[in-house]
């Protein structure tokens, strides 16, 4: 089945990562994705908030089954990062920069939050999800105001486009980077500003 099948759509939920999680336990397939149209406890990082106002932004979680090694899980905030990277690249979105460890900047400022949560059994990756944040049609007052000078939209940033578009070409990059040499692929998050053990926003 093609990625970003099946895909669950839910008007409003707490948090897609939750609702991934217990899809992932039990038995969705790698590819599998839930998007909501709102969060109401969206979380990035550290159990940080991330703003989900409804509507205008994409958020998307999937369902990763890469096996191995649990020393391993840490790779996926590359894989999924990257993915995100490029999906915003090809969004036209300018002055993008990776932020460590999995942040994406646009100018500077915050478009995309990536979290990655993998399931760890008897010192094996059982699956992970991968929940990715990003801001597509905010305007600057959508945002609370403590976030207006740190936050950005591919709108503010002169990239119109759709969700469900954004949707597309995150599903597309995922897929492409998730069968990427990994050496290859940390190499492009090095080159697109990654720096190890970056102070974070």
């Amino acid at each position: 089945m093609p990625w970003g099948l099946p895909c669950r759509w839910l008007a409003e939920t707490e948090s897609t990562n939750d609702v991934a999680r217990e899809w992932a336990r039990a038995g969705a397939q790698e590819g599998s994705v839930v998007t909501a149209g709102r969060q109401t406890r969206g979380r990035g990082r550290r159990a940080r908030a991330w703003e989900s106002p409804p509507g205008t932004g994409l958020y998307a979680s999937f369902v990763l089954r890469p096996g191995g090694l649990a020393k391993k899980a840490p790779e996926l905030a590359i894989v999924a990062g990257m993915a995100a990277f490029r999906a915003l690249e090809k969004a036209g979105v300018p002055n993008l920069r990776v932020k460590w460890p999995n942040d994406i900047l646009a100018a500077g400022k915050k478009i995309c939050g990536v979290l990655v949560e993998p399931r760890i059994g008897e010192g094996q990756i059982e699956f992970a999800v991968v929940g990715i944040g990003i801001n597509v049609g905010q305007r600057a007052d959508d945002f609370p105001p403590p976030l207006r000078g740190s936050a950005t939209s591919c709108r503010l940033e002169g990239a119109p486009i759709s969700v469900d578009r954004m949707l597309e070409f995150l599903v597309e990059s995922l897929q492409t980077v998730r069968h990427s040499p990994f050496d290859a692929l940390r190499a492009a998050w090095l080159a697109a500003g990654a720096k190890e053990e970056e102070p974070e926003l």
